[in-house]
């Protein structure tokens, strides 16, 4: 069994979309509908902005994927997003290997500084961005659906 990282293509909407919601599912402990507007067409949301998305393949299936998007209004700030990894690949160092890569490519598009943004009691989430060397600066409580966000960003330039 080998994995191969890839960049994503058209074909791999279906699977990177069920591959997001049961990361959101294993992490909530429930999916709500409608909430995910951008996982029904990547074209639209992704592509069209010039986002880099990629997947981690095995044996024909996704098993991981993540997508590097240019922050609102910066040419110079990049985001992760949709960093996920199917449950029964967790803790083999694919979270890594694809934030790293993401990472390569925000520097080779000339981004200065990345963004990321996960939940306070996602621990293995904190701990794998902050061994990148993501540095937390804001924390944001969503009384909606009574989590906190942990804001953290990143230096790309030394």
């Amino acid at each position: 069994m080998t994995d191969s990282i890839r960049a994503f293509q058209l074909e791999d909407s279906a699977a990177m979309r069920a591959l997001i919601e049961a990361g959101l599912e294993q992490r909530f402990g429930f999916l709500l509908e409608d909430v995910n507007p951008d996982l029904t067409d990547f074209q639209t949301h992704y592509l069209d902005q010039g986002a880099s998305l990629i997947v981690v393949e095995r044996d024909g299936g996704l098993i991981g994927c993540g997508a590097l998007i240019r922050e609102q209004g910066s040419d110079v700030i990049g985001r992760l997003v949709r960093v996920s990894v199917a449950a029964s690949q967790q803790g083999r160092g694919l979270g890594r290997l694809i934030s790293q890569r993401l990472i390569e490519i925000a520097r080779e598009r000339g981004f200065r500084q990345l963004e990321v943004e996960t939940n306070s009691d996602w621990e293995s989430a904190l701990h794998l961005y902050k061994s990148l060397g993501f540095v937390a600066y804001k924390r944001v409580y969503v009384p909606e659906y009574d989590f906190t966000e942990v804001h953290m960003h990143m230096d790309l330039i030394s």
